[in-house]
């Protein structure tokens, strides 16, 4: 049996390189690798760049607020084909015929993407079995159980029912009444309890060394737990992996890490957002490292974490093993909201770990959500004012809907296309996708002059003395004394870009008396 684990393109305004380890994929061959079958894991992302395409219906609404920008604060204005194309993915899968084709899917926004590889799949092998698996996959929408070019869902964790599924296959048994598979006979999901230990060990030998950097270095993702019991309003994650945290091993992970290294790979991104949530386990895994590498790797978290299960401790443990940027997620500045969202932060003490982390050299980002369901607009630029008042850089993220999110959207998407953060696409009625815009433009520009004030060595400034500190840029300045946000055409010309005047108002007024440190 000839099986294909397959990464698909992604179309967007952007995608993030160094994000697109196929590290779902490296399990899922570890769970059959000792069965009699021939894998191959296919990325159809990762080495093949990027084709401009037309943008799609669905973004014209925001589109005359997206124009090409060439300035150090521009947003989004281009749309993009991250990936192999569709003809060259059609002439592959020609060319390369399989039993077995699972295609990971991840991300809701991107559903599309998955069903059009599916019917590239069954037109160039009609007979061929074709799987969807991952976070997107589950009883929360309906659109791959109903495509007719996909053959088999499985929900929840896959790696045990994608291993049961191909011993099946290879015995000529039913799999259908397999634990988180779909039934179509019964029209119901089998239920994947996410409950079993955390004891499968990733396969990446099927995967190029050299295909995925993380800043031009050879990196490899890892996880160091599942579950989480945190239980953010926003967040979809315990509906895939669960509420239980289940750790691995240090001695396997760095049982892991070794071998990457010994092939070259110096950067390891990882990619649970709750690896410090066991106190003991994280500080155990961080002296390992520390006494086994002695610096030579670059540790990263790009998932950000959350700084209440962070202490002096572990941002000097973070530092000793290679840390070099610590991505921490607040969500919101507002003490109420965090109750509400059932997010268990201390804004004060957000504001100490990220001094503390600063003031030991390690680069901060600081992460927000915009536009949340009920959020005003003080709040969101109250938190703005919070994060600019810290030595870091912001770190925006629009809201966006999540199937199986427990928070309450009372203006949900009316497609996957317009469920992703480049849209902007309003949660409800207290702001509209100009306000959402403009407020990431600012959050740019606040990042943009805390790069300026760190070229001038200084730690902060007074918003009042802003203007005659920076008389000289008109990036800054033209926000200051014009109350506009300038950028640059493809001929070097500045225009003004469209922004929400409520929105600018309302910064002057949180802003106006208060400092803004250096990142």
């Amino acid at each position: 049996m000839r099986i294909a684990l397959i990464q698909t393109p992604v179309e967007d305004f952007y995608f993030t390189p160094q994000r697109s380890y196929p590290l779902g994929l490296t399990y899922l061959a570890a769970a059959i690798k000792d069965l009699p079958v021939e894998v191959e894991i296919i990325d159809l992302i990762t080495g093949y760049g990027r084709q401009t395409i037309a943008i799609p219906d669905n973004f014209r609404p925001i589109k005359k607020y997206l124009p090409y920008d060439n300035s150090p604060i521009s947003a989004f204005h281009t749309y993009y084909h991250f990936g192999l194309s569709w003809e060259k993915i059609e002439d592959f899968f020609q060319s390369n015929q399989y039993d077995l084709y699972a295609l990971s899917s991840n991300f809701y926004t991107y559903s599309e993407e998955i069903l059009i590889t599916g019917e590239i799949i069954k037109k160039s092998n009609p007979n061929a079995l074709v799987l969807v698996g991952g976070q997107n996959v589950g009883p929360e929408h309906d659109l791959f159980i109903n495509s007719p070019d996909i053959d088999i869902c499985v929900t929840g964790e896959g790696e045990y029912a994608f291993r049961e599924l191909v011993i099946a296959l290879l015995e000529n048994k039913p799999f259908y009444c397999i634990n988180g598979i779909w039934d179509p006979s019964e029209k119901q999901w089998n239920k994947n309890p996410c409950d079993f230990d955390f004891k499968i060990a990733p396969d990446a030998s099927l995967l190029d060394v050299d295909k995925y950097k993380i800043s031009g270095e050879p990196a490899r993702m890892i996880s160091t737990s599942r579950g989480c019991p945190m239980g953010c309003r926003f967040c979809s994650v315990s509906r895939t992996f669960g509420k239980k945290m289940r750790l691995r091993p240090v001695d396997e992970i760095v049982l892991e890490m070794k071998e990457a290294f010994e092939k070259g790979i110096r950067s390891f991104d990882i990619e649970d957002d709750n690896f410090t949530f066991n106190r003991s386990h994280c500080v155990d895994l961080l002296k390992t490292l520390s006494e086994i590498f002695n610096n030579e790797v670059k540790i990263y978290a790009m998932n950000g974490l959350s700084a209440e299960h962070i202490d002096k401790e572990i941002i000097d443990l973070l530092i000793n093993s290679g840390m070099i940027l610590l991505n921490l997620s607040i969500a919101t500045g507002s003490e109420e909201e965090l109750k509400k969202l059932h997010r268990h932060t201390s804004v004060e003490y957000f504001k100490q770990i990220t001094g503390y982390a600063a003031g030991k050299g390690l680069k901060v980002m600081g992460h927000f959500i915009s536009g949340l369901p009920g959020q005003t607009l003080e709040e969101i630029l109250s938190t703005m004012k919070i994060l600019a008042e810290l030595p870091l850089v912001l770190g925006i993220s629009p809201f966006y809907y999540i199937p199986g999110m427990d928070l309450k959207v009372p203006n949900k998407p009316p497609t996957f296309k317009e469920a992703r953060l480049s849209r902007f696409w309003p949660a409800d009625k207290v702001l509209d996708e100009l306000d959402l815009i403009t407020l990431f433009r600012l959050s740019r520009w606040i990042n943009y002059l805390k790069n300026r004030l760190r070229s001038k060595k200084l730690n902060k400034i007074n918003f009042k003395d802003i203007s005659k500190i920076f008389a000289d840029d008109p990036y800054i300045n033209n926000l200051i004394n014009d109350k506009k946000i300038i950028g640059v055409h493809s001929n070097n010309q500045i225009f003004c870009h469209e922004v929400s005047e409520t929105v600018i108002d309302g910064f002057f007024s949180i802003f106006h008396k208060s400092y803004v440190y250096s990142e």
